[in-house]
């Protein structure tokens, strides 16, 4: 059966799907057109398209309602339906998308962060309405190194689990590493060591305590000393030290390498020397 431009005018389905198409069109354009003038204007390129795809979404939604259903009263009955039937049969659905939707208003976390969900933790590589992805790291939290495996977490898990973001802030965080020495070691020689130790590595990697007490500061975080310290305590089998310093979130395991190697480069039979057992 052959039809005219007449006939697809006057009947009311065909005007609305050619304006769902138009309404779609435009909306593609229109996105296409906010990435590019984020890009001129140099905003960061792993948050613009998150921003643009939730925001054509929502008007892409709303239009379509307001074209096929009249008036207020159908539109309020469908959505309620709607409502009900999502509540009942996708409801991890629901919530991931509105997880997504916390994400992305509360600034949770941002393309390249460190972060810690529950028991997942790794460097955000993608968000997504439904899930984000991690680059895994290795157990410990933001200490551990990348394993290279990724890892799709529900946004739900921000819901119900703390979110730890090693990035935000200043990009700094406190770590304490834990020597045991003998009783019969010089404890206050390497108790120097261990600060000489810490200074060096503040030198090597051009860390202005200045500046990093500036940032602390303005997300109202206040350290009354951002100078290392050591701590000295009695433990099983030794005198035990902990030194607690500031190092770049991302290289905890490489500041432990750097003040470790430089401790057992000065120890002495008889003057200095390890427990025979460390204590985790």
């Amino acid at each position: 059966m052959d039809y005219t431009m007449q006939d697809i005018l006057t009947n009311p389905a065909a005007v609305k799907a050619l304006q769902s198409l138009a309404l779609a069109l435009v909306l593609l354009a229109l996105a296409k057109g906010a990435r590019i003038f984020a890009a001129r204007r140099g905003k960061p390129a792993a948050e613009t398209p998150h921003a643009i795809q939730y925001a054509t979404a929502i008007v892409l939604c709303l239009g379509m309602v307001f074209i096929w259903f009249e008036g207020v009263g159908p539109v309020l009955t469908a959505l309620t339906i709607v409502a009900a039937a999502l509540t009942i049969v996708a409801k991890e659905v629901i919530l991931n998308f509105l997880g997504s939707f916390i994400i992305f208003w509360r600034e949770l976390f941002a393309i390249g962060d460190r972060i810690q969900v529950g028991d997942n933790s790794g460097d955000v590589i993608a968000k997504g309405i439904l899930f984000f992805t991690l680059v895994e790291t290795g157990k410990g939290g933001t200490t551990g190194h990348s394993t290279g495996r990724m890892v799709k977490v529900p946004n739900a898990s921000v819901l119900t689990q703390p979110v730890i973001n090693a990035t935000r802030g200043s990009g700094y965080l406190w770590n304490e590493l834990s020597l045991t020495l003998t009783t019969g070691s010089d404890w206050k020689e390497a108790q120097r060591i261990l600060l000489d130790g810490a200074e060096a590595y503040r030198v090597a990697q051009s860390m202005d305590l200045d500046r990093i007490r500036r940032n602390f500061e303005r997300r109202a975080v206040f350290f009354r000393e951002l100078t290392p310290r050591v701590y000295v305590s009695v433990a099983s089998g030794g005198i035990r030290l902990t030194l607690r310093y500031l190092c770049r979130s991302r290289m905890v395991h490489d500041s432990e390498d750097f003040i470790t190697t430089r401790f057992l480069d000065r120890l002495a039979p008889g003057t200095l020397e390890l427990a025979s057992f460390q204590p985790e």
